[in-house]
């Protein structure tokens, strides 16, 4: 959902056995050629969470490229996590890939097999050019690489293209290969933004030509004039139910105004408890006090907003992933970055195959994460809808001019732009956090800047509770 299609934390339990595992590690080495040929490689997968039905359409593919059976094992995003820090902890060889979604990876990085040694050897890359430079500098450093001694750490310089060289120089390394990347996009009606009454209606009206808002102020404005409630239609939508959703909106807008998306800095200052995040936090209540949002957009979720959107209900939403208006409503959908306002910085998360430091086939693993990745397979993967994380498939999708062009292109983009979560042990616990005192804001029950206090109080609280 960025990840962005959970649905709730698992909770502090999942974290019980986190020293355990980060203690218990030692760094490894590639080895100099591939070993003898597994009959079976094993991957624990989520499910629609990192779209499990395109990684599943290229098994055969695998099978009849490497002469080896590829089975995959899904499960939905809560048992997935229980899962992957179960066989950790264990110590377990089954599964020889992880599927790895960025809010817990701090958490593991050190029982996943370190790549660089891998990505190095020629002998490892026969079968697919991994061509990290390929991937898309801020999805590739925000997901995949890491300081196994200080995983809070991030990348000094995420938007050059990478290297494994200029990687390890820094004391980092590669911990997977980006496979599903999520960021926030603005949908919006284009049938009605090219309708010639509503045209002349907004010229009239605001003395200026209707258009794709690319601006905070451009949107509320827009939003105030397609809001309708005498046709059922509103401006636009909010996520400010109390889930990561809300607090994805507001990392959006705190990015957009000059702030830290990340939330937590490296050195762990709280980067929303600011007059940043005062005016985000602020801009996001008038949405909601203004009536531009559909009624219950306090406790709506990225899905309610999706389906708002999708029943003809709004004229813009903010989401994640491609949409489609009902039958009954017609129309055509236009994509476009979430708008800006001093920056941009629109959420973002992306999920990477990484190797378990204990599978007994680590060689084939890697061989088995870097084809999946590889231009070929997610140029192929996105007619599953897969969402890229190489610029050259961004690139070869948007030149094609098919129906999800636009939609490739813009997600494309926002990804280049885009600002990922904190390297916490306990994200999660945290997003919620703040998510209580986005809709507190939301909802009314605060005032931003008293709710911006609360967060920071109770995020403190959690940095203490986990060690920081």
């Amino acid at each position: 959902m960025i990840t962005s299609r959970r649905t709730r934390w698992v909770g502090a339990a999942a974290f019980l056995t986190t020293g355990a595992i980060l203690a218990g590690c030692s760094g490894s080495s590639a080895p100099s050629e591939p070993g003898e040929k597994p009959d079976t490689l094993r991957i624990l997968y989520t499910t629609a969470e990192a779209n499990a039905a395109a990684v599943q359409s290229r098994v055969d593919a695998f099978e009849e490229e490497f002469d080896i059976a590829l089975e995959i094992d899904t499960q939905p995003y809560d048992a997935l996590q229980q899962r992957v820090f179960s066989e950790i902890a264990s110590s377990s060889s089954h599964y020889d890939v992880f599927v790895v979604d960025t809010p817990w990876a701090p958490a593991i990085v050190g029982s996943l097999e370190p790549l660089s040694g891998y990505i190095s050897n020629e002998e490892m890359n026969e079968n697919a050019d991994v061509d990290i430079a390929d991937f898309i500098p801020k999805v590739f450093f925000d997901t995949a690489v890491y300081d196994q001694a200080d995983p809070i750490r991030q990348f000094p310089d995420a938007t050059s293209a990478p290297d494994v060289e200029a990687i390890t120089s820094e004391g980092f390394d590669v911990y997977g290969l980006p496979i599903q990347a999520n960021a926030a996009v603005m949908a919006y009606r284009k049938d009605l933004f090219e309708a010639p009454d509503q045209k002349a209606a907004f010229q009239a009206e605001y003395g200026r030509e209707l258009t794709v808002p690319t601006t905070w102020d451009e949107y509320a404005e827009v939003a105030e004039f397609f809001t309708q409630p005498e046709n059922n239609l509103y401006g636009t939508t909010v996520m400010a139910g109390v889930g990561d959703w809300a607090t994805d909106d507001f990392k959006t807008l705190l990015a957009s105004f000059g702030g830290d998306g990340h939330l937590v800095a490296d050195d762990l200052s709280l980067a929303f408890d600011s007059p940043e995040g005062v005016e985000a936090l602020t801009y996001y209540r008038g949405l909601v006090e203004s009536g531009v949002v559909p009624p219950g957009s306090t406790s709506a979720s990225w899905d309610e907003t999706a389906t708002s959107f999708n029943n003809g209900m709004t004229a813009m939403t903010i989401n994640y992933h491609s949409l489609e208006l009902a039958e009954a409503v017609g129309g055509e959908i236009g994509y476009a970055p979430v708008p800006r306002a001093e920056s941009e910085g629109p959420h973002f998360g992306t999920w990477m195959l990484s190797v378990n430091r204990n599978s007994e086939h680590k060689d084939w693993a890697y061989q088995a994460a870097a084809w999946l990745t590889s231009s070929e397979q997610q140029l192929a993967m996105t007619e599953h809808e897969l969402h890229p994380s190489r610029t050259s498939v961004y690139e070869t999708v948007a030149a094609g001019g098919g129906d999800n062009a636009e939609f490739y292109e813009t997600l494309g983009q926002s990804l280049a732009v885009g600002v990922g979560r904190a390297r916490l042990t306990n994200y999660m616990e945290v997003s919620h956090a703040v998510a209580v005192s986005v809709n507190r804001a939301a909802s009314g029950d605060a005032t931003p800047e008293a709710a911006i206090a609360e967060a920071a109080d109770a995020v403190a609280a959690l940095l203490e509770q986990a060690g920081y």
